[in-house]
């Protein structure tokens, strides 16, 4: 009896241990744009320049995936954790030395760029080695650790600031988060044989639209060289690319947005909780509701969700509006950020996953990289943030269009 319930106790360990380590990287990652304005003050930075730092963390992060993927498929998660997230940690407790712009791109950019190439990648693919039938909650329950970042991460920061000052501030936030990682990352690990995932036969619902390829999603698939050349990973990574910019120009410049309005920085600061704290609603409701209904209509939820709250930021805009409107696009974003993690493995099976999702993460990355960057020079040269804030309902729509494309094309999985 014990002996059976090893591989559950196992899986739990594993989704905790995910769930740690993503919360410790992503919270001083999310205060980044509580720094933002403060930066701006203490040096006289362009919000356009600071935004670069972030930018330059996520394209190399991003690039750095390539290589983690495939080497977390031949020898494991952890091997690849543990030296990453220390460097995430001590590249954000380094800000607190900064005197100049290329010292910022240097700790953000590239120390914790390539500190960040893991977390998220390792994660994603060692839940879906773990776990097949209730993947989708799984994998929410992970990277809900993103989003509680923001929940935390925005008014700690915020409080921090005030009580010790931004120096202090950043040196506890980036120092304290990456030993919480880096203990957590030592506890993951891939199931052995007797604790991996039952593959399943394949079934009707393996030809549905969740389905695409028309095989089980075991550790059949397609490999690398043929997802590089297959269309569907070219639409997904595009949408993927869309949300992430999207989502990372709205926390990025959301704190700023309000301040111009005249909220105070630990006010402002409220709206990254709202994001925050709609997106855990968000990740875990679709988590658990895409293994009901599949991954298809929730990602419909999801998109119409962002657009809604999206429309109302732009034609209502007031501190209620403001909250309200964060909340519901971070509900829409996280459970659109899951469905597309879970759909990798349901288009392209399980042969070179880590592969296959670090080529795709690069779109996320370099999605996010994009996204506030622009917003800011676009803010330095209007004095505004109307263009980018206008467009972003058209760009979920964009990023759906290419989900759909993605999910609705069957081909067999190649064995």
């Amino acid at each position: 009896m014990s002996h059976g319930m090893r591989p559950t106790v196992r899986r739990r360990l594993t989704v905790a241990a995910l769930f740690v380590m993503t919360f410790g990287i992503a919270t001083p990652l999310a205060a980044f744009g509580v720094f933002l304005p403060v930066l701006a003050e203490a040096f006289g930075w362009s919000r356009g320049a600071i935004s670069t730092a972030l930018s330059i963390n996520l394209v190399i992060g991003g690039l750095a995936g390539f290589g983690v993927g495939a080497l977390s498929d031949r020898f494991g998660p952890r091997v690849l954790l543990v030296p990453t997230v220390a460097l995430a940690g001590t590249g954000f407790a380094l800000v607190s030395t900064v005197g100049a712009l290329w010292q910022l791109y240097l700790f953000v950019g590239v120390l914790s760029g390539l500190g960040m190439s893991s977390f998220y990648l390792l994660s994603a693919t060692t839940v879906t080695h773990w776990f097949d039938e209730r993947r989708g909650l799984a994998l929410a329950l992970v990277l809900v650790g993103f989003n509680l970042g923001y929940i935390g991460g925005g008014p700690l920061a915020a409080w921090l600031i005030t009580t010790v000052g931004w120096r202090s501030a950043y040196a506890m936030l980036g120092g304290g988060c990456g030993l919480i990682a880096l203990v957590a990352a030592l506890y993951v690990r891939l199931p052995r044989p007797s604790e991996a995932a039952t593959l399943r036969l394949p079934s009707a619902r393996d030809h549905a639209p969740d389905h695409p390829t028309g095989g089980p999603t075991g550790r059949r698939g397609a490999t690398l060289a043929e997802a590089l050349v297959d269309p569907r990973q070219w639409c997904l990574n595009f949408a993927w690319l869309l949300l992430g910019g999207l989502a990372f120009m709205l926390t990025v410049h959301i704190v700023p947005f309000a301040r111009d309005h005249g909220v105070s920085l630990g006010g402002a600061s409220l709206a990254l909780t709202a994001y925050g704290m709609g997106s855990v609603v968000g990740r875990v409701t679709a988590g658990a509701l895409s293994d009901r209904i599949g991954t298809g209509l929730t990602m419909r939820i999801a998109f119409t969700l962002q657009i809604m709250a999206l429309v109302a930021l732009l034609w209502l805009p007031s501190r209620e509006t403001l909250l309200g409107s964060l909340a519901t696009f971070g509900a829409g974003f996280a459970a659109a950020d899951t469905m597309i993690a879970k759909a990798i493995p349901e288009v392209f099976g399980m042969r070179a996953i880590g592969a296959i999702m670090g080529v795709l993460t690069l779109g996320w990355r370099s999605g996010a990289a994009l996204g506030p960057v622009v917003a800011g020079f676009l803010y330095d040269a209007t004095g505004s943030y109307s263009v980018p804030f206008g467009a972003a309902p058209l760009v979920v729509g964009a990023s759906w269009a290419l989900f759909a494309t993605a999910t609705s094309r069957r081909r067999r999985l190649l064995v």
